[in-house]
């Protein structure tokens, strides 16, 4: 026999079509990524995403809370490019799984050069991590990667 719970994070009516009341679940299991909040910006191609840049996001999500991973589109212009946007993507996203919520994928243009003005609203600094993580080479992963 069904006993209504005392306490709940969802109580679902009548009210509402089964695909409103998913999306309800999954907002609150899985808070959407919020655009206004403060958002760490990374720009790189992750060609491919390895455990260095992980480390990266994921120092820069500790300070900043949320952040926007940039990946410029340069599959195929070279050996060092060899993934499409979308594999870049879902390595990302499977390694960051943890901090779902907190971050988005985007896909850029190939940009090589980055220009401001003063006082822009915003700061850019370089993260330094330990030396292991520093030393994590995507040269030696795709070498790797490309063996028979």
């Amino acid at each position: 026999m069904f006993v209504a719970p005392a306490r709940f994070d969802l109580r679902v009516s009548a009210e509402g079509s089964a695909q409103y009341w998913a999306e309800q679940a999954l907002v609150r299991l899985r808070p959407p990524f919020n655009p206004q909040r403060p958002t760490a910006l990374f720009l790189g191609r992750y060609q491919p995403f390895h455990r260095g840049h992980q480390r990266l996001i994921e120092e820069g999500l500790r300070r900043v809370g949320q952040a926007c991973i940039a990946v410029r589109d340069t599959h195929g212009i070279n050996e060092k490019n060899p993934l499409p946007f979308f594999a870049v993507k879902q390595r990302i996203e499977a390694a960051l799984s943890t901090h779902v919520g907190r971050f988005v994928v985007i896909a850029l243009p190939n940009i090589t050069n980055i220009f401001y003005g003063r006082d822009v609203g915003y700061e850019i600094e370089r993260i330094v991590l330990d030396d292991a993580s520093e030393l994590i080479s995507a040269t030696q992963i795709r070498n790797l990667i490309a063996r028979p």
